[in-house]
């Protein structure tokens, strides 16, 4: 069984840098719970603004039905519009955010706990262009969930298989590594 260290398919992918999101939420009501060890938090996402794609990208609205887990670990569940002029683009999302310990309890208190790491897997689709691009790839995000600031900032990355590393590993040939270098 591979480790992280020896596993060939970590080594197959890379990510590119698509733009940076930021969204701006509100409670859309109260934690409901606990449910054995789960409180349930309802976001609305009610703007908030893209980076790197040029300009009059902007974060329209939508929902993320968080789950807080005792030991800490807020599960998103959310879906996302964003406003562009050539067309918009509906991303959804799930993932994790890691809380410090006591973001638990300072949820069952009323509060939104703090900043915290976040991991997303993405999906978008779109019409336009510029996103259309995306439509079915695997995406990424990285960055954090601040429940007490509203905002939940991630860079948008898209994944992509390193072809040159897989043909080496299929077929042994070496080669590939160089021609890759040149495009």
């Amino acid at each position: 069984m591979p480790t992280k260290a020896n596993d060939p398919s970590i080594e197959r992918y890379s990510c590119t840098p698509v733009c940076c999101v930021t969204i701006a939420f509100e409670a859309a009501g109260p934690c409901i719970g606990p449910a054995g060890d789960v409180l349930y938090v309802p976001l609305r996402i009610i703007g908030g603004g893209v980076t790197g794609l040029g300009p009059d990208k902007r974060v329209l609205y939508g929902s993320d039905f968080a789950s807080m887990y005792a030991d800490e670990k807020l599960v998103h569940d959310g879906n996302l519009v964003i406003g562009d002029p050539a067309g918009n683009a509906l991303i959804w999302y799930d993932g994790t955010s890691q809380g410090q310990e006591g973001a638990y309890d300072e949820l069952l208190e009323g509060g939104l706990p703090g900043p915290m790491p976040s991991r997303l897997n993405l999906h978008a689709v779109s019409t336009n262009p510029l996103w259309k691009v995306l439509n079915g790839k695997p995406l990424l995000g990285v960055g954090s969930f601040d429940g007490a600031a509203g905002t939940l900032e991630f860079t948008l990355l898209s994944i992509t298989e390193n072809q040159a590393l897989k043909v080496v590993q299929e077929t042994g040939d070496q080669r590939a590594l160089l021609h890759s270098h040149e495009t």
